[in-house]
């Protein structure tokens, strides 16, 4: 008689964590919503953004650096590269295996965070059988938006108050996700928005998920955004995200046309074209005031 074999709880939260689908773009490029769209679907699980692999990273780069200086000092002459990589993976297992059990019918763990575009080479050792999705929306609506946070509490301590700060920031998150070691799935905000065909089907199978078993028809509403969101650390009591951090995805669409002076717009569209214009984006902009 065959008996159907039931995974281990503890084993199948190992092999999602170890295999995630990371969540990447530049910072106000939709990475919230593609989040959402995801963790509507009982099939995955998935927090906060835990900037995991910009924090522990960080201790991985330093390593290799100060190899090559010519007096020995740091974690090298503590650690062998392989023993401090096994204990990056321990510490990102302990981190996530909580979340997944707390869902138990997941099948792909989502770790959101927009920074991991810069530490996807991290990522590749620590995780190696990671995938990518990487989100990416009109330079001049992630300019417009950047410059929209620097001017509320939540964002001030971190958004960039010039445009050419914020093009910086758009530029060096997608030249980072472009090249990618990892499997990348390149999502534009914009087509999730306006439900473009294929878009949010395209997504799921990516995932290796049935387009026809997702639950939900289309972006989740702001109000609901945390709804499925896991937390299991000190600050899991407190609400996700503050008052005005995500607007409607249809407001917020081409509210750059408002919010962006002809000048900047103008300027944003010629630092950005070269990688903008491969990628679908259209020059058609603001006319200037006559």
């Amino acid at each position: 008689m065959y008996t159907r074999r039931v995974e281990d709880p503890a084993a199948r939260a190992l092999r999602l964590v170890s295999a995630p689908a990371l969540v990447v773009g530049a910072p106000r490029s939709g990475t919230t919503l593609v989040q959402r769209l995801l963790l509507a679907d009982p099939r995955c699980v998935g927090g906060q953004e835990s900037h995991f692999l910009a924090t522990f990273g960080q201790a991985l780069r330093d390593f290799d650096r100060k190899q090559s200086l010519p007096r020995p000092h740091g974690l090298a002459c503590y650690w062998t590269r392989a023993a401090l990589v096994a204990e990056l993976r321990g510490l990102w297992s302990r981190t996530f295996v909580p979340v997944v059990e707390r869902r138990p019918g997941a099948e792909v763990f989502v770790e959101k965070t927009p920074d991991h575009a810069l530490w996807l080479d991290v990522a590749a050792e620590l995780t190696p059988a990671a995938r990518v999705v990487h989100v990416v929306r009109d330079a001049r609506a992630v300019v417009a938006s950047l410059l929209s946070a620097s001017r509320a509490p939540w964002g001030r301590p971190w958004a960039p108050r010039s445009a050419e700060a914020a093009v910086t920031i758009w530029r060096r998150h997608m030249e980072a996700a472009l090249a990618s070691p990892l499997p990348v799935h390149l999502v534009r905000y914009e087509d999730i928005v306006d439900g473009a065909p294929g878009a949010v089907d395209g997504l799921f199978r990516f995932l290796g998920l049935a387009p026809e078993g997702r639950i939900g028809g289309g972006p989740p509403a702001p109000e609901r955004s945390t709804d499925a969101f896991v937390s299991t650390g000190e600050l899991r009591s407190l609400p996700s995200e503050p008052e005005g951090f995500a607007r409607p995805a249809a407001e917020a669409r081409d509210a750059w046309r408002r919010e962006l002076g002809w000048w900047d717009e103008r300027r944003v569209w010629r630092a950005t074209a070269d990688l903008m214009e491969p990628l679908g984006y259209g020059r058609a902009g603001k006319e200037r005031a006559r």
